[in-house]
């Protein structure tokens, strides 16, 4: 008995051993680059105390704003660019604060500029801000309670006052704000925003040429070598109880998906806000829904044949995983390609955010989002939730670079 038992100790102490190792190298490459992120702050409070010493002879006029922290990664993204384009419109200095995130579980305060540099750039830190405007010398300020038509205007206009430090009270750029028409005014100065101020941090950017060999997927629509692909955003996970929320308020499609010129990107039936199977249907739709999405451009693209699919499956969501393989078992089926009259035959490849992962490498877990954005953005066509912030900021970065209406599609 005794040589079984010691076969058995050494089996234990091997599995043991083996998956101590295992969740040390996942702990260990999931790690944010702490040195690097410690290198930024250091440097945004140099660049914002510069900003703040050569003032513009005390001219310079500061806001900062109440703003969404600690929401999903793309929801805080739209939040911040949406502050710093008002704060431009407005003549003043941008206050930004530590970017909220929480990808390990735990709330994590990392520097703006590791995501958005492009914002930090003229831009002070809430620090240096606070330093500079004490709290007896700044105005708090409300600028909501006004017809949602005109929201932009009226914010524009109180924040061209001459208060060299106001603190914005209250949250406009709320959820129910932008559902509705009254973004639209927004657009004109957003669109301009994202061509000369949005950017990726160079952390970033360093991924996704990565990737694009990795995956063979094609740099550009314009260049000539890797495979074109058309990118879904398949935006599941915890959505559904979402969805049943939004459509009892009778919530409609957020930001930018509400345009006027994306109307006809929608596919039919058209939304119906005060219907409430309509919001269901368009919110979280079927698979069907989503395969018939997908038709449309592969039918307008047909020599994309490889799919990159954004989705939100993680350990607490593994349905996500299931609903995507039932998408691959179709759009790899040829019989069901040439159903929907495909010229070209079904796709070839199916990839998916967890295929990105694989090229990160130590540090770069924090990115992962931004990057299926980016390469959403650098897609022949997109497929998108009109729901979903991530597929709108998507569309926003999309038609800025001059992309058109008709390679968008919302399910």
């Amino acid at each position: 008995m005794f040589p079984h038992r010691l076969t058995l100790i050494r089996i234990v102490l091997f599995v043991v051993l083996s998956t101590t190792l295992f969740l040390t190298y996942c702990y260990l490459k999931i790690r944010p680059s702490y040195g690097l992120y410690n290198q930024l702050n250091a440097q945004e409070l140099k660049d914002s105390e510069l900003i703040a010493k050569h003032g513009d002879g005390g001219k310079r006029r500061y806001v900062m704003f109440k703003q969404l922290r600690g929401a999903g990664f793309n929801n805080q993204v739209q939040d911040i660019v949406l502050y710093h384009n008002l704060a431009l419109a407005s003549g003043r200095t941008y206050v930004y604060q530590p970017f909220v995130w929480r990808p390990r579980g735990e709330k994590s305060y990392v520097p703006l500029s590791a995501f958005l540099p492009g914002v930090t750039k003229g831009s002070i830190t809430s620090e240096v801000f606070h330093n500079i405007c004490p709290e007896q010398d700044s105005k708090h300020i409300s600028l909501g309670d006004v017809d949602s038509e005109k929201q932009w205007e009226h914010a524009v206009n109180v924040l061209n006052q001459s208060e060299q430090c106001v603190i914005v009270d209250d949250w406009i750029f709320n959820w129910t704000f932008l559902t509705t028409s009254g973004l639209h005014p927004v657009w004109t100065s957003f669109h301009q925003y994202l061509k000369t101020h949005f950017e990726w941090s160079q952390a970033i950017l360093n991924i996704i040429p990565r990737a694009q060999t990795q995956l063979n997927l094609r740099p550009t629509p314009k260049s000539t070598t890797g495979d074109p692909y058309i990118a879904l955003h398949l935006r599941r996970g915890d959505f559904e109880n979402h969805c049943k929320s939004l459509s009892e308020t009778q919530m409609g499609f957020t930001t930018w998906a509400t345009l006027p010129s994306l109307h006809s990107s929608t596919l039919p039936p058209p939304l119906n806000t005060s219907s409430t199977t309509s919001i269901l249907t368009h919110c979280y739709p079927s698979l069907h829904r989503i395969l018939s999405s997908i038709s449309i451009q592969a039918q307008l693209h047909p020599n994309a044949r490889t799919l990159y699919v954004l989705h939100d499956g993680a350990i607490d969501h593994p349905t996500v995983y299931l609903q995507f393989y039932k998408l691959r078992e179709a759009l790899t089926n040829k019989h069901w390609a040439k159903s929907r009259h495909w010229q070209n035959g079904p796709m070839k490849r199916v990839l998916q955010s967890s295929d990105v992962g694989r090229v990160q490498t130590w540090g770069e877990n924090d990115y992962g989002v931004a990057v299926d954005v980016e390469l959403a953005r650098r897609a022949e066509a997109f497929v998108g939730n009109g729901y979903s912030s991530l597929s709108t900021q998507i569309v926003a970065l999309r038609l800025a670079d001059g992309g058109s209406p008709n390679e968008i599609t919302f399910v």
